[in-house]
């Protein structure tokens, strides 16, 4: 009999199965390397699936074929405990049960086999190989010995490629999932948008007499109305913006931007308690940035509206330093600052500090999100530094050079030097 050099045949057969995701491409490369290993006529691969069914999955060398497993239930629960290789010889000699020895040969016949090479997973038997007779001669101690070794790697590969079939069946469903809530975004973002443009801008009209007087009791109920109308239509376009984000639908358009003109007039629109003071450390001698003007903006405003909500009484400050080739801007604040085990999930979406219903603060915890995205977005990273009770530093950086920015994300445009 041919002497087997394993380590070739682990080489050339069973490494390569490892690499195939395909469980459509495994079976059949399985059963084809089994047969032209033993010389055998061909085979056919039984796996178990997750309702427990043993279900044909591939053949080669013989047709397809349904059985029924119902009518073996004992031969394959002799196969799971003796869990080894068994001829269609070792059947008939099983003289203990007779019941068990009917059941077998019922297998090997309907599957045209020789030979049974059960497969494991655990303690579980995850499948057979029915392996036809040899082209030449019959299956030896050294054949059997191969069989058994080829069918712990199988095993493994086959349990590898079905968890990743299942891992890819998974991630399908979620970015069905993901494609639904940012259509349903879309829709309910277009429907809330017009209502609440209306109230804000009829507020206003109300409130300036373009309606006729009002008195100074009304003009506040109005001021209400206005602020709860844009504090709603805020949220309703961070949502927005954060579904886009998650499918990649936001893109850049670039251009080198002054960083203390949009500081500047960021800072102007805060309105802090008069316990708070603001310090911008920018000035016209820090470096230009590249990036988009308006998602800029965006960064810093929810930054440092971040800053003043939780700051009641201390100060705010937004500095920036060149590091390499990227700026790194700060905005630092004396306010309440954040638990360790809290810094974790505040970039998070849907975050608080305080994430209870009594909570003090308002906001969907949208903000901090939306910001780390864009600024990854743009090529830069955020993080956070902060300790309870003394204050909180958000940092995050910018690229000095427009090559910087990812830029499958980036609108075509031309460069200002």
């Amino acid at each position: 009999m041919p002497q087997y050099d394993y380590r070739r045949i682990f080489r050339v057969y069973l490494e390569r199965f490892n690499s195939i995701n395909d469980r459509r491409e495994l079976y059949p490369a399985i059963l084809s390397a089994v047969c032209k290993v033993v010389d055998a006529e061909g085979a056919s691969l039984v796996i178990r699936d997750s309702k427990n069914r043993l279900l044909m999955k591939a053949t080669y060398g013989v047709k397809p074929f349904s059985f029924d497993a119902g009518e073996v239930m004992r031969f394959l629960e002799w196969l799971e405990t003796n869990r080894t290789p068994v001829t269609k010889k070792d059947v008939v000699g099983i003289e203990s049960m007779y019941e068990l020895k009917s059941e077998g040969l019922r297998w090997f016949v309907q599957f045209g086999a020789e030979i049974c090479l059960p497969l494991f997973v655990g303690d579980r038997l995850y499948g057979v190989i029915n392996v036809s007779s040899r082209k030449k001669g019959s299956y030896d101690d050294e054949t059997i010995d191969l069989l058994k070794l080829m069918g712990v790697q199988f095993a493994i590969a086959i349990h590898n490629a079905n968890l990743y079939q299942a891992i890819v069946k998974q991630n399908l469903k979620l970015q069905e999932t993901s494609k639904f809530k940012t259509q349903l975004l879309a829709n309910v973002s277009h429907e809330l948008r017009t209502p609440l443009t209306s109230i804000i801008g009829l507020s206003e009209l109300m409130a300036e007499g373009g309606d006729g007087e009002v008195n100074v009791e009304q003009i506040k109920h109005l001021s209400i109305i206005r602020q709860s109308g844009v504090r709603l239509l805020d949220t309703v376009t961070a949502m927005v913006d954060l579904s886009k984000l998650e499918v990649d639908r936001v893109f850049l358009d670039v251009q080198k931007l002054n960083l203390a003109k949009i500081v500047s007039k960021v800072a102007q629109e805060l309105k802090p308690n008069e316990n708070t003071s603001i310090e911008i450390k920018i000035g016209d001698a820090t470096p230009g940035v590249y990036g988009d003007e308006n998602r800029l903006r965006q960064i810093v405003k929810n930054l440092l509206d971040n800053a003043v909500k939780f700051t009641k009484r201390g100060k705010i400050s937004i500095e920036a330093e060149k590091c390499g080739e990227m700026l790194k801007i700060s905005v630092k604040d004396t306010g309440i600052g954040i638990d360790r085990e809290k810094q974790k999930e505040i970039f998070e979406g849907f975050s608080q500090v305080d994430g209870s219903s009594t909570r003090e603060h308002e906001g969907l915890g949208l903000g901090l999100t939306i910001s780390k995205k864009l600024v990854e977005l743009h090529g830069g990273r955020m993080w956070l530094q902060s300790r309870p009770g003394k204050g909180s530093s958000f940092n995050f950086t910018l690229p000095l050079r427009p090559a910087a920015i990812y830029h499958d994300k980036v609108a075509p445009r031309r460069f200002a030097s």
